[in-house]
């Protein structure tokens, strides 16, 4: 297996205990737990800023276009990533499927268990639950949101490193 060609903000935290593969640019405030993967063996992965990889988690670009990943998502234990294009403030929730050649708008969540279609265009603040796959437009206010996911970056930058070395740029 080769070296993965990393470019890491130095504001970011990438664990070492994982597997990365590929080109793969992580904008500061980013997170990538241990055990996660990110294999970008088709084009680049690029993260924006902000974002949770929890362990378990897989980001795939197998297509030759760069997979851009937006600002504060969060990737849960277990959730799969497949997709073309994701923007900001996205949640996928515990084994959660973003299947190939779609692209998640802003704000989306897709359940725990919940899986997209195959080149799909989510529209902002889509959720998919249930065990249906059922489909909305959330229309209520999520303020509160970012405070929490703020703070949950502040408590990984501060305990990830205890436990846990961390990567630097190749």
């Amino acid at each position: 297996m080769t070296r993965p060609k990393l470019t890491i903000s130095t504001r970011a935290l990438v664990c070492q205990d994982n597997d990365l593969r590929g080109e793969i640019y992580v904008g500061a405030g980013t997170v990538l737990h241990p055990q996660c993967r990110v294999w970008a063996t088709g084009g680049p992965i690029m993260f924006g800023s902000g974002n949770i990889v929890e362990e378990n988690a897989v980001i795939i670009n197998r297509g030759p276009e760069a997979l851009i990943i937006g600002d504060n998502n969060v990737f849960e234990v277990g959730s799969v990533m497949e997709g073309m294009k994701i923007g900001n403030r996205n949640t996928l929730e515990v084994k959660a499927h973003v299947k190939p050649g779609t692209w998640l708008g802003d704000e989306c969540v897709i359940g725990t268990v919940c899986a997209t279609n195959e080149n799909e265009i989510l529209p902002d603040r889509t959720v998919i639950y249930g065990s249906r796959g059922d489909r909305r437009i959330f229309t209520g206010s999520r303020a509160n949101q970012a405070a929490v996911h703020t703070r949950h970056l502040e408590y990984l930058m501060q305990i990830l490193p205890k436990f846990n070395h961390a990567r630097t740029s190749s």
